[in-house]
């Protein structure tokens, strides 16, 4: 690529100082482009073999007190990072920085700078050099000059954790690791690190300037600050620490033990040179060149690791492989037709038109079928088949084969019904085995820290990084199995459709359409069609799908090969029936009679079958005759669905007394699928939930409040679930299934209850919940009863990435992960569900006592949990910060690299603040009173835009500012201008930070990001309260730098935030409007008030 000072200055030939010598005795620099004159001052980049901006790796170099960017590195004529490295570290960029510490050079004075000075320098020369580059860092620094890279370091991780001069913080943020060179880091037992510093500059020939004369007094508190800062934002780095072996004429400069610190991150070494010669090899048999290579090798294949692993994190999702598991395997060998051969009238059989397909050039296959006749149990056999493999290897014809596949499912969560989620699998399913794609395929990534930002798993980035994939693929075939077209849904529009665009529509022209069909989901199967279209001319890619027979469908797909599966399955359902039948219902006399019946009335359908087989067992187990079962047989309807299906029939055998359960049973499951479905529920909280929150014949008394702390895991609670079970199929007639995850048997049977006909009909005079709060109560009360007899709800173990966050994020200095909590996985998804009806309830909730006694016992309950962690805690740790932690501190984690690391929640009542519990968190205000001073810092938290994580991988949330809970506090006394100490602002309080700052920066939100709308529907009016509260018009205060690097706003103002968050967008046009009217009149009534004063 063209080095920054070609491009800026032109060609410039370098010049000669007494600092360098001649190029002759400088190794080969001919190559080199100077961003600065030839004094030895400043970067020189050599040319690359980087494959554009976002790959390989800058190697940056840098010198000591008494160096040269040149000859420290030399030996001879050999300028080893440009002579050696080029051959031997590919896609990498040699970087050589020079500066002015010299104390001996000659012909010119010593600089007046000191380390902190050259740091600053540093940083502004690798911004400027790096411009539109984000390829990782690694630094090679000799001897003092290991102080310069720490401190730059420092300062650069200050600036992205203040979110200030990001070109200046992304250094920080893109370095992977340092290799230091007798670089001193602490004392020894005889020396102070101050001491041992000065040991280093003896070496000089001259005393060093006045300013670096002060950090190496042994005295000196400057180095062993600079050493701790450096300790905790390096520990995500590769640290190596090599120390030299010989001795100088004045002995060992730096001795072992002052050449290292502690860290699980850092490894030792060592050369045999003395200190000087440490870093100038000759040739590439060098033993210590063979050192430093191995360390730089190492730090990149581990960044290379870590970002690739970054990248597949991202693409992954909790809920990935649910759907897949979740289906039934074929039983036994029902499926194996489909691979196998179709019987023809001719002397040999043919092969089967899918197993041709597989071989053949053709692109696309439709496997299609009635719901519920077993197209998800076929897609994944032939999907796990090895002899889908065999058979696809043929078409790929020797080149390397690739399978991925996805399962829709609609009564999953969104990323398991979702175009975003189709692709997230894919790219994932793909790129895990081929990882050397990850850097191709999302290169504008690379550089990102955990977690990437939201625009990474956005419709755009996914389906750009999939056609990349796909180019980066041509010597590759692909065959993608995606299955259940019809239960795609698009999740992420369904507010730009009406309500009876939603509704559905059950009068569809054939049996599928039958089943519920709407304008958002015809549109929605309208567009996925459409996306497939795009693999018609890839002559790489087969696609494999299957879905019902809908009009849709029939359309976009009727020129494919097509198995329709119901016409196959006669032989398969006869093998299950008799398998079943023989295994389950050993004495049921004549069974094979039974099979011919079943098969006859099963049209193709494996769920009727299904179900079937399961009422016949149960009725032989009962002591029903071969007659009486074969009459219920001959009654069933042939169809599932439908007013007279056989759903119907089996709601209807329901026992009356059971009804009013049933009813409650049902609302809870459809009510819980519809905002917690990425969220198990299981069958004790269900029937915890059905009981309700009150206990019987009480207007007061919670369920909740009354039970006791009893805990047990699943495995010993397996009695009661057993029990549960079989209460649940009473209840519901098999239309609800499962232990740990309660869900509907089918789809199929989640439309058919979703029918409102069917509600008048079966529950008619049935005490269910009365309404959306009182359910959301009971689900509420349910969840808390269930966390206090469930154990792996309770705080466990911590791991050592709890222990980074706790000493980095919160300041602690604990030394090993058993010292602090693991956030409890169950607890936490418990949690994040008690949250989620809590926000439905602040909402519609009528009973706000006892809406405020639940969220007071969940709270009272995760703080048990903690006192019992802290209970075994030894007594070195009972005496630390972390045993008066609330709970909330153990479970919260702010996302980090968005946000300061001082930002984070310490009590129940600002995560109420933060979720915007605005009923709960009058109540507690107006009732009961707070402080001013917890009032400035709930203000604070009610102004936060953010995206956070619980202390559970994937579980995560966006948070935006709460415009009534902001003027519920600041009509109790808070203050809009209260300035900030150590918490989430853009800029820390010795700046300028306030609240009404912190609040002003949450309105510059990225071009795209998907919750942009929802953001600035609540920091607009929030913006508004605050100026009808006093907010101070005329406050200004530094601002960083835009994405690019281009000073935006230097100081910023509220005028100068509100114009660019606002101005651009068409959409907010009136609120922008008022909102200028509104500052301008503050203004004016800010130089009223202070003419008033300055009269008095």
């Amino acid at each position: 690529m063209p080095k920054f000072f070609s491009r800026t200055f032109g060609k410039k030939k370098n010049k000669k100082t007494k600092d360098e010598g001649d190029s002759k005795s400088e190794g080969d620099t001919g190559e080199a482009s100077e961003t600065s004159a030839g004094d030895g001052v400043g970067p020189l980049d050599f040319p690359d073999d980087c494959e554009g901006n976002t790959s390989g790796t800058d190697l940056v170099f840098v010198h000591g007190l008494r160096g040269s960017r040149l000859k420290t590195w030399s030996s001879g004529d050999i300028f080893w990072p440009r002579s050696l490295l080029k051959d031997d570290v590919k896609n990498a960029r040699v970087i050589t920085w020079g500066y002015d510490a010299s104390v001996a050079n000659v012909f010119t004075y010593a600089s007046k700078e000191s380390i902190f000075g050259h740091a600053d320098t540093l940083l502004s020369d690798l911004a400027r050099l790096r411009r539109g580059i984000t390829r990782p860092i690694v630094f090679i620094c000799h001897s003092l000059g290991g102080l310069v890279v720490k401190e730059a370091l420092f300062k650069s991780a200050t600036y992205n954790s203040h979110r200030r001069h990001p070109i200046l913080g992304e250094i920080y943020t893109s370095t992977i690791g340092v290799i230091f060179l007798g670089t001193p880091h602490r004392g020894s037992s005889q020396e102070t690190l101050g001491e041992v510093v000065a040991n280093v500059a003896k070496l000089s020939l001259r005393q060093p300037n006045k300013q670096l004369l002060q950090t190496l007094k042994p005295d000196s508190h400057i180095l062993e600050n600079q050493r701790d800062q450096f300790t905790t934002i390096s520990s995500n780095l590769n640290i190596v620490c090599i120390r030299e072996e010989l001795p100088t004429g004045a002995g060992l400069i730096v001795e072992e033990a002052s050449a290292s610190y502690d860290g699980f991150n850092v490894r030792r070494d060592a050369i045999n040179a003395n200190h000087m010669n440490i870093v100038k090899f000759a040739s590439k048999e060098d033993e210590g060149y063979k050192r430093i290579l191995g360390h730089i090798n190492d730090i990149r294949n581990v960044q290379q690791l870590e970002i690739q692993q970054n990248i597949l994190k991202a693409l992954e999702f909790p809920t990935i492989h649910d759907r897949e598991d979740g289906i039934d395997e074929a039983y036994a060998q029902t499926c194996s037709w489909i691979l196998g051969h179709q019987s023809t009238t001719e002397a040999s059989p043919k092969p089967s038109q899918f197993s041709s397909w597989l071989k053949n050039n053709e692109t696309f296959f439709w496997i299609s079928g009635k719901a519920g006749c077993g197209k998800s149990t076929l897609m994944k056999y032939v999907y796990q088949n090895d002899k889908t493999k065999e058979e696809l290897s043929l078409w790929a014809d020797g080149k390397d084969l690739l399978l991925a596949g996805y399962f829709f499912f609609d009564r999953g969560n969104e990323d398991q019904k979702s175009r975003e989620g189709m692709l997230r699998s894919i790219l994932h399913k793909i790129l895990s085995a081929r990882r050397d794609l990850i850097p191709k395929v999302f290169g504008q990534f690379f550089g990102d820290m955990l977690p990437l930002p939201q625009r990474f798993i956005s419709w755009n980035s996914l389906s750009d990084a999939f056609i990349s994939m796909l180019d980066h693929l041509r010597n590759s075939k692909i065959c993608l199995f995606l299955d259940g077209l019809d239960e795609y849904r698009m999740i992420d529009r369904m507010d730009e459709y009406t309500e009876e665009e939603l509704d559905l529509i059950y009068d569809g022209a054939n049996e599928d359409e039958a089943w519920g069909q709407s304008t958002w989901i015809r549109d929605g199967h309208r567009e996925i069609t459409q996306f497939l279209r795009r693999f018609k001319n890839c002559d790489d890619v087969k696609v494999c799908v299957s879905s019902r027979e809908l009009v849709v469908f029939e359309q976009e797909f009727r020129s494919f090969p097509r198995l329709q599966v119901h016409e196959h399955t006669v032989e398969s359902i006869a093998q299950y029936c008799d398998g079943r039948l023989t295994e389950d219902a050993p004495d049921l006399i004549d069974h094979t009679e039974f099979v011919s019946s079943i098969t006859e009335k099963s049209r193709g359908v494996f769920l009727w079958v299904r179900i079937v087989v399961d009422m016949l067992i149960d009725g032989s187990a009962n002591g029903d005759s071969k007659e009486e079962l074969l009459e219920n047989l001959d009654d069933l309807p042939p169809r599932l669905g439908g007013k007279n299906g056989l759903y119907m029939r089996m709601v209807q055998t329901i026992e009356r007394k059971y009804l009013p359960e049933t009813k409650r049973l049902f609302q809870l499951v459809i009510q819980w699928a519809s905002y917690a479905s990425h969220i198990p529920f299981d069958i004790i909280t269900l029937f915890l939930a059905e009981q309700g929150h009150l206990e019987l014949d009480s207007e007061q008394e919670m369920r909740a409040r009354k039970d006791k702390v009893l805990l047990k895991s699943w495995e010993e609670s397996r009695p009661r679930w057993t029990d549960l079970q079989r209460r649940l199929k009473s209840r519901c007639g098999g239309l609800l299934e499962g232990t740990e995850k309660v869900q509907f048997m089918h789809q199929t049977a989640k439309e058919f209850m979703s029918r409102k006909y069917l509600w008048d009909k079966l529950f008619l005079n049935c005490v269910g919940f009365v309404g959306k709060s009182d359910m959301d109560l009971a689900l509420l009360s349910g969840l808390i009863r269930r966390l206090k007899c469930c154990r792996e709800a309770t705080f466990g173990p911590g791991s050592l990435d709890d222990l980074r966050y706790f000493n980095d994020g919160l300041g602690l200095k604990i030394p090993d992960p058993s010292g602090i909590p693991g956030p409890p996985e169950r607890g936490c998804k418990l949690l994040t569900s008690a949250i989620t009806c809590t926000n439905s309830l602040s909402r519609t909730c009528d009973r706000l006592d006892h809406y405020v006694e639940l969220l007071d016992e969940l709270d009272n309950v995760f703080s048990q949990f903690a006192r019992n962690w802290k209970d075994g805690l030894s007594d070195s740790l009972r005496r630390s910060p972390i045993a008066n932690a609330s709970w909330v501190v153990f479970c919260f984690r702010p996302a980090l690299a968005r946000t300061s690391a001082n930002f984070k929640l310490e009590s129940f009542l600002e995560l109420a603040v933060l979720h915007d519990f605005f009923p709960y968190v009058e109540a507690k205000i107006r009732l009961k009173g707070v402080p001013r001073s917890q009032l400035q810092s709930l203000l604070l938290r009610a102004t936060w835009t953010l995206g956070a994580d619980w202390g559970v991988d994937g579980w995560g949330f966006y948070e935006a500012p709460k415009p009534e809970l902001s003027e519920l506090l600041l009509q109790e006394g808070a203050d809009p201008n209260y300035r900030v100490v150590g918490s989430d602002v853009a800029t820390a309080s010795e700046e300028g930070g306030t609240v009404w700052t912190s609040l002003l920066g949450g309105g510059i939100i990225k071009q795209n990001f998907p919750w942009e709308e929802f953001m600035l529907g609540r920091w607009i009016p929030t913006v508004k309260i605050f100026l009808r509260y006093g907010a101070d018009p005329t406050v200004q205060w530094p601002w960083p730098y835009d994405g690019e690097g281009k000073r935006a706003i230097e100081i910023a103002t509220p005028g100068a935030i509100i114009n660019a968050a606002l101005a651009d967008k068409p959409q907010y046009k009136e609120d922008f409007t008022d909102i200028m009217e509104l500052l301008d009149k503050a203004k004016t009534n800010l130089g009223d008030s202070m003419a008033q004063r300055n009269q008095e």
